[in-house]
């Protein structure tokens, strides 16, 4: 009898280990902190090596993708941060995506010429990495959208829908223009040609579906149409707004929440300068300010779940001038810019 409940322990065990899902190696572990109801802990070490770090992307591999902005590079690292190679030769990338075929969407700049003088355009490259078996440092780089003709334009965020098309956060100087306004959410096909604007936004007003500056953008889930984008216009009220797809023959979204509804991602001058935008497999929201250096974090229903937590330095858990955010199991990825740097952060099991 008793070897028979040694055994059925054994069996239990075993079968208990086989269902935990593993955990990706990662360094020593700060857990001395925590904030209200999330615990935000530290993994030590920051990772560093770039100049000003603009975004950071959990990819479908999954890999790590950092955009070294001033160092004009992407590069390619492993979830414990060893460094698997970088892609050159792209300029000033602030943001960064991947479709369903593995390659990368950059948004950057692109030095050309236009008349017979040399100027910067902004620009969508895209790193073919499937080609190279993920070898970065040998995967094509093509340059698969621009905008010759108005060259203020920048790109500044981007994400890919289930179709492998994608929405593009665009900004420019000149928004007088009711057919073609500079500031827009664009959507361009997997084809990489321009579908249309998304047409319920407008730099038009200071309220709910206006623009003013958009700074990021991302879908609110693997498999779902719906979006949320952030935008740093200084006369915005609503400065983060989350939006659900319609469908229909022509694509188009409407406003999840209207002010009426309360709620806390919809407060009034609630952001300074959010920046990006990602999301858990809750739902759950994480948007990242570079105004106060504070990362927020809403539910699927647009209410906080805690305060802010941040501050302006370089310690393990402030930021300076933060303007990135992704999350791939458990683990929060920060594009601390003015630091040099990308933070990590293991959210407790409630997340």
């Amino acid at each position: 009898m008793l070897r028979f409940w040694g055994l059925l322990g054994v069996t239990i065990l075993l079968l208990t280990h086989c269902h935990e899902k593993p955990v990706p190696p990662t360094a020593p572990i700060d857990t001395t902190q925590t904030v209200n109801d999330t615990v935000y802990t530290p993994v030590r070490p920051p990772w560093t090596g770039f100049r000003r770090p603009s975004d950071v992307l959990v990819g479908r591999e999954p890999f790590i993708y950092v955009a070294d902005t001033d160092n004009d590079r992407v590069v390619m690292l492993d979830l414990a941060g060893r460094w698997l190679g970088t892609a050159t030769g792209i300029k000033r990338p602030v943001a960064l995506a991947q479709d369903g075929r593995f390659d990368l969407l950059v948004c950057g700049e692109l030095d050309t010429v236009l008349n017979g003088k040399p100027v910067t355009v902004g620009a969508i490259y895209r790193i073919e990495l499937r080609a190279v078996a993920h070898q970065i440092a040998k995967a094509p780089v093509r340059v698969v959208y621009t905008e010759l003709q108005k060259p203020a334009r920048r790109f500044t965020g981007i994400t890919v829908l289930p179709d492998n098309s994608y929405l593009v956060t665009r900004t420019g100087p000149s928004n007088v223009s009711p057919v073609d306004p500079d500031d827009a959410v664009i959507q361009i096909g997997a084809d990489d040609q321009l579908i249309s604007p998304v047409p319920v936004l407008r730099p038009v007003g200071t309220a709910l579906n206006s623009l003013q500056q958009p700074s990021g953008i991302s879908v609110t889930g693997r498999n779902t149409y719906d979006f949320a984008f952030t935008q740093i216009g200084p006369d915005m009220q609503f400065k983060v707004q989350w939006l659900r797809y319609m469908g229909g023959e022509i694509a188009d979204w409407r406003p999840k929440f209207m002010p009426a509804d309360n709620t806390d991602l919809l407060r009034v001058n609630r952001f300074s300068q959010p920046e990006d935008v990602t999301y858990d497999r809750y739902g759950n929201l994480y948007v990242i300010d570079a105004g106060k250096d504070s990362l927020y974090k809403f539910n699927f229903f647009g209410q906080e779940f805690s305060y802010s937590f941040g501050g302006s330095g370089d310690g393990l858990r402030q930021f300076r001038q933060p303007r990135g955010v992704a999350f791939y199991n458990g683990i929060l990825y920060i594009a601390d810019t003015g630091n040099d740097r990308i933070l990590r952060f293991r959210l407790s099991s409630d997340y």
